[in-house]
């Protein structure tokens, strides 16, 4: 059975997997650390630490979706094919909605796994491990906290670190009785899309 090694955020790795559902290919999935840096088994097994890459039946190796395209196109299409394409275009609305991004907000990574810490009064941090994910600034103004800046590692952007840590911040803001000024558009944009935070912002506040 056909070895895919990808990861499920790679829109190429998706793009591959739809093709050999269509085909009517079973394969094995699996998973590759999320940094090049990492992927030492990958390497060993072939050679190179893209993703994705497809190892066939027979051993040969087929690098980024332009190799695996051309093989897979020498491959006998399903009698489902045409059907599956047709149901992956019936489904378009919800992949240009994110409907995946928003269910994986929903899901907390473990909590030993991040760290939120709390720097001189100044500025909450996200931390996993020994590498600092994001952060936001804040001042004190009487007896709220006014949240002014998010900013996230630019190598995590578009992964929902940025949300984690504000769920965060603001869970722990509320665990200690106090309010919020959003001043930070993120921070705003965050509260109005998630019910159960509107009645953290500050009375006093008003846009």
């Amino acid at each position: 059975m056909p070895t895919l090694y990808q990861a499920e955020w790679c829109p190429f790795s998706s793009a591959v997997r739809e093709l050999l559902t269509e085909l009517g290919i079973d394969f094995v999935a699996k998973q590759v650390e999320p940094w090049p840096e990492q992927r030492e088994e990958l390497r060993e097994a072939t050679g190179n630490d893209e993703i994705p890459t497809l190892v066939a039946d027979d051993g040969s190796v087929y690098r980024g979706t332009r190799e695996i395209f051309r093989f897979l196109e020498q491959q006998t299409a399903s009698p489902n094919a045409a059907d599956h394409r047709r149901r992956y275009g019936d489904h378009a609305p919800a992949r240009e909605s994110d409907v995946p991004g928003q269910l994986l907000e929903r899901f907390q990574m473990p909590a030993d796994e991040l760290r939120l810490v709390e720097v001189d009064g100044q500025r909450y941090e996200l931390w996993r491990g020994d590498r600092r994910l994001a952060f936001v600034t804040y001042r004190l103004k009487r007896d709220a906290i006014v949240l002014m800046h998010t900013e996230v590692d630019p190598e995590l952007e578009g992964q929902g670190i940025g949300k984690q840590l504000i769920r965060l911040v603001l869970d722990d803001i509320r665990g200690k009785g106090g309010t919020v000024i959003p001043l930070c558009p993120f921070v705003t944009h965050f509260v109005e899309r998630n019910d159960g935070y509107a009645d953290l912002v500050a009375p006093s506040y008003a846009r």
